[in-house]
């Protein structure tokens, strides 16, 4: 068994938040968990631009850019979506049916049905990231052999 860090970087300042992840490999199988993630603006060419939150009172939105920047971290490790067995959402309060709703609607539009992980909601009273209104982190269990 190996394990090997994402974005090794993470952690060396505040100047630049990012989640990071762990892979462990173990035969036909890599195991990947990924840090929470919040709708930042991950291909932003500057530091200051990578940290500007998408969709700012937008749920829907900021949903979406969470999803895009698991998925750009889970390439990382030759793993897609379609890997992601759960994910634990962080949603802050107050929960209104309408962001239930367009939460629902926004991870539709990135897993497919016969794909969707086990999935926890939490509501909460506050995200470490001003203007963040979800943050997700996932593990994925990539199947190595061809």
């Amino acid at each position: 068994m190996h394990k090997t860090i994402i974005d090794p970087g993470y952690g060396q300042g505040l100047e630049e938040l990012k989640g990071s992840g762990v892979i462990i490999d173990s035969g036909d199988l890599r195991f990947v968990y990924l840090s929470g993630r919040v709708a930042t603006d991950d291909a932003a060419p500057t530091a200051e631009g990578r940290q500007r939150i998408v969709g700012i009172g937008d749920v829907k939105e900021q949903t979406r850019q969470v999803l895009r920047n698991l998925q750009v971290t889970l390439g990382q490790a030759d793993g897609v979506l379609d890997d992601i067995v759960r994910v634990r959402v962080y949603v802050l309060a107050p929960m209104t049916r309408e962001a239930f709703g367009q939460i629902h609607e926004a991870r539709a539009e990135f897993f497919r049905r016969e794909h969707y992980p086990a999935s926890t909601l939490v509501v909460v009273a506050g995200l470490v990231r001003a203007d963040a209104l979800i943050e997700i982190d996932a593990d994925a269990v990539i199947q190595r052999s061809g």
